[in-house]
């Protein structure tokens, strides 16, 4: 029972991330295989399984964003104390990637590779079908591009006046 106490998380952590691999993974199968028989345009993908990816891309997005975001301002703050307490001549912040992903979760981590590698799976399917693809896929794609276009602005930031 203690094995269990102190793994609660990381079990939480293997089951959502495993249910979002297996339900993108099926969705993938089923766009990927499917080829076009002249009466529809898309795949048929039922209602649940639709249902069932979207909450879950939607739910791994948030929390990596949040948790990336949280852990940022926190350095921030923390560089902000430190330089409160022992003022310099400096008169930028730099950003400081390392020390957010020092602090970061093997969980988050965990959850940002999987969202990444499942996204640009995603992503290149959507390119590659094109029309041929489900509204599913083309949201995905779009969220995902989202998501990195967000994370690039932090990662591609440039040192900022102090305020």
């Amino acid at each position: 029972m203690d094995f269990l106490r102190q793994q609660l998380f990381n079990i939480i952590a293997f089951v959502f991330l495993g249910l979002f691999v297996a339900v993108w993974g099926s969705v993938l199968l089923r766009v990927g295989f499917w080829v076009p028989d002249g009466r529809t345009v898309a795949p048929p993908l039922n209602g649940a399984l639709v249902t069932a990816a979207g909450v879950l891309a939607t739910s791994l997005s948030s929390l990596t964003a949040s948790a990336l975001g949280f852990t940022i301002a926190e350095v921030r703050r923390d560089e902000q104390v430190q330089r409160d307490l022992a003022p310099g001549d400096a008169d930028t912040v730099s950003f400081n990637p390392a020390e957010v992903t020092a602090r970061l979760s093997g969980r988050i981590v965990a959850a940002v590779v999987v969202y990444l590698a499942v996204g640009l799976l995603v992503l290149l399917l959507w390119l590659v079908k094109g029309t041929a693809s489900t509204d599913l896929i083309g949201a995905f794609a779009l969220s995902l591009l989202g998501w990195l276009i967000g994370a690039a602005g932090v990662v591609f930031q440039t040192e900022k006046p102090l305020s």
